[in-house]
Parts: structure tokens; C-alpha cells; sequence
């Protein structure tokens, strides 16, 4: 898929993408999280090798948020955001116009 598509999809066809381990890795979340991705994979039994990706995807999804950055070089702890919020914040997505550059002055 492009950009674009992703831009474009609604929050119903996401939901159609949100299914199998990437399900499994949400609800591992909202059952044992928050906690780091190591912690939470750990408790869940899902191997880390599965589990690490199917977290960044959900987090750049937006189900997904982080609470609080470890110094650099250590995992960030992460935390579950309801769907209803996710969806939410899904239709508002294009509310508010998109910065294209920085302003000159």
C-alpha cells in the first residue's frame, strides 16, 4: 500500500486489517499491560520475536501510546488506548490542516 491508501482508509477498513496476530498482540496488551514490550510478551507467552512488531504496528495505528520514555538505549513503556478512543481520533485525522513546512518567520 502506498501513503496515500493508508491516508485514505476508513476507520472500517482498518478494523478489517486488525485481525490474527496482530489481535492477539492487542489483547495481550490489554490483559497485561502496560509494561515494556519484553515484560508484557513475557507475561502474555508470546514470543518477543512475534510480539515486538505486531506492537510498533499498533502503535503507529494509534492503539497503542507510549507512557513514559526510558533514557536512550532501554525500552519505552507502552499502554493499550481503547478502540473507541482510536476511532475517534481515526475521523478526526484531516480536522486540522496538515503542517507542510515550517513557517519562514
Amino acid at each position: 500500500m502506498k501513503p496515500v491508501d493508508f491516508r485514505n482508509e476508513t476507520f472500517a477498513q482498518l478494523q478489517e486489517r486488525f485481525t490474527g496476530l496482530r489481535r492477539a498482540v492487542y489483547m495481550a496488551w490489554m490483559h497485561w499491560g502496560p509494561g515494556t514490550t519484553r515484560e508484557v510478551s513475557v507475561r502474555a507467552k508470546i514470543d518477543i520475536l512475534t510480539f515486538r512488531p505486531r506492537t510498533t504496528e499498533l502503535f503507529q495505528l494509534g492503539f497503542l501510546e507510549l507512557v513514559e520514555h526510558q533514557p536512550t538505549g532501554t525500552e519505552g513503556v507502552y499502554r493499550v488506548v481503547p478502540e473507541k478512543v482510536v476511532q475517534a481520533r481515526w475521523e478526526r485525522r484531516f480536522d486540522e490542516p496538515e503542517i507542510k513546512q515550517l513557517p519562514l518567520l
